[in-house]
């Protein structure tokens, strides 16, 4: 039985992921400081650990055949509410993880997640091989990482730049563009855009799932010390509005266009590694019940609004603790 070791596994993505490989044939241990709730149940497969990732040992990390890397304040907003600890979190920690990781003899693949936002502002059709332009700590961050571990090479890595995640977790975000933007549907009856011409590319969080359960199940090399651009569909915020409207069919939304936005990222990422990871896939049904099944979980939520389900609070909650 393979060996996970998730870190993050409480998190947005990781509250997903942990279910989801729990289906196939893996010991599955978590680690996470539940900065959101322990989302996680124990069980014969899957042990959470409450604990911040650096101080794990050596020797605990020797265990694992696989270590997925989930950890990064990763809210650009939340990012900037202290720099300083910002960068110990997203940077100075991984590259104490990484030297404790190169030890071990048993590891056969470390899985960082990244993102797509460091291409920061681009006009052209992004590949991996586009330049990135990274515009914010977090995205600044994610590159400085990313080329530490392409010089090293010390342990075999994947690298997925995820577009912006959406979908229900049981740690549920609801600053993220297509939750956000259903939630309002429903319970407002009201949508604000800002801006709305930036282009985005969106990543389904169960399809996220799968695309790491590939990597770990895959018995050659073709992803090893790769980095992947991961996600089902471009689009801006504008037509994406529209695109959910088509899906979900509530009737009478107001939608309020504020023309200026502080947000500057703009990019469309092309879909050829994904096409050429899933040679069956059929990306616009998986847009279509994507969302539609998002949004039958977001009208079941009893607590919309709650302010932990947005980011920024709960480190400004943190933050201010320790003071």
């Amino acid at each position: 039985m393979k060996k996970l070791l998730i870190l993050g596994s409480e998190g947005y993505l990781g509250t997903v992921l942990v279910p989801f490989l729990s289906k196939y044939n893996y010991e599955i241990v978590g680690v996470d400081q539940c900065f959101f709730g322990k989302n996680n149940k124990n069980s014969k497969k899957i042990k959470i650990i409450k604990k911040n990732y650096s101080d794990l040992k050596k020797d605990f990390l020797e265990k694992f055949d696989y270590v997925i890397d989930l950890v990064n304040i990763s809210n650009d907003p939340a990012s900037e509410l202290n720099r300083k600890f910002t960068y110990k979190v997203n940077y100075l920690n991984k590259l104490n993880l990484y030297k404790k990781l190169s030890k071990s003899k048993n590891l056969k693949k470390y899985v960082y997640m990244s993102s797509c936002s460091v291409y920061g502002n681009n006009k052209n059709l992004i590949t991996e091989k586009s330049l990135p332009k990274p515009i914010s700590l977090y995205s600044k961050l994610c590159l400085k990482y990313e080329k530490y571990l392409k010089l090293k090479k010390k342990i075999p890595f994947s690298i997925l730049r995820l577009g912006t995640l959406y979908g229900w977790s049981k740690r549920m975000r609801y600053d993220v563009a297509i939750n956000k933007i259903i939630r309002d549907m429903i319970f407002l009856k009201k949508v604000e855009v800002l801006g709305g011409n930036q282009l985005r590319f969106f990543c389904y969080n169960k399809f996220a799932c799968k695309i790491i359960d590939l990597i770990i199940k895959d018995s050659t090399n073709r992803y090893k010390n790769k980095t992947l651009n991961i996600g089902v569909f471009n689009t801006n915020i504008i037509k994406l509005i529209d695109r959910i409207l088509k899906i979900i069919k509530i009737k009478n939304i107001n939608v309020v266009h504020e023309k200026h936005t502080i947000d500057k990222r703009s990019y469309e990422v092309s879909l050829k590694t994904v096409k050429k990871m899933f040679s069956n896939l059929n990306l616009k049904s998986l847009v279509k019940s994507s969302i539609y099944e998002t949004y039958l979980k977001i009208k079941n939520d009893n607590k919309p609004f709650d302010r932990k389900k947005i980011t920024l609070n709960i480190y400004k909650d943190y933050l201010n603790l320790k003071k």
